[in-house]
């Protein structure tokens, strides 16, 4: 291999430091080609190794051209919506005063911190579903109670336990009657 390619570049000296000619010689199948006609020179093969060397040479620099026009075509594309951000900005993203540099984003309560009944204060009033309240309607006290603390207040059963001064367990036993109660309820009405 590397006597092969000296010979090459003994013969072509002008193309040694090519990058072009370094890449086509690189490849197996060219050097078969360089091969022969070094062993053996003829018009013919030299014809044919000149056209290699061409379509190799066409591949470089059509994949150079594709690549610098995707290139400037992205650049250009983020210039573009670069602009159109800046001249048409969403709503949200407008500043709400000039002074204190806050956005309209910024005044968007994050759903993820508040919880799903916040503007409720027991199951009563958040319920829509007339069986299930009618249902919730036939609860003890207690038990209404607990279900307001553990699904509106988002409370577990040890914080509930310490509210009402009951034992987590005992919690935890009401609360579990509760959701029986409810069941039994709703299933005999769909009956």
């Amino acid at each position: 291999m590397d006597s092969l390619i000296s010979e090459f570049y003994r013969h072509y000296p002008h193309l040694k430091h090519n990058k072009a000619v370094d890449s086509f010689i690189s490849q197996s199948e060219n050097q078969k080609l360089i091969e022969d006609f070094l062993r053996q020179p003829s018009a013919r093969k030299e014809e044919h190794l000149n056209e290699a060397f061409k379509a190799h040479y066409f591949d470089i620099r059509f994949t150079s051209y594709v690549s610098s026009s995707l290139y400037f075509h992205s650049v250009n594309f983020d210039k573009h919506v670069r602009k159109y951000s800046e001249r048409h900005p969403l709503t949200l993203d407008n500043k709400v005063d000039q002074d204190e540099g806050g956005s309209f984003i910024d005044l968007v309560p994050d759903p993820a911190e508040m919880p799903p009944f916040a503007n409720y204060s027991t199951l009563t009033d958040c319920l829509e579903n007339e069986e299930l309240l009618q249902a919730y309607e036939a609860l003890t006290d207690k038990q209404k109670h607990i279900l307001d603390l553990a699904y509106v207040q988002e409370l577990n059963d040890t914080e509930i336990s310490r509210i009402l001064g009951i034992s987590q367990q005992a919690v935890s036993k009401t609360h579990r009657k509760a959701l029986s109660t409810l069941k039994s309820i709703l299933d005999k009405g769909e009956s």
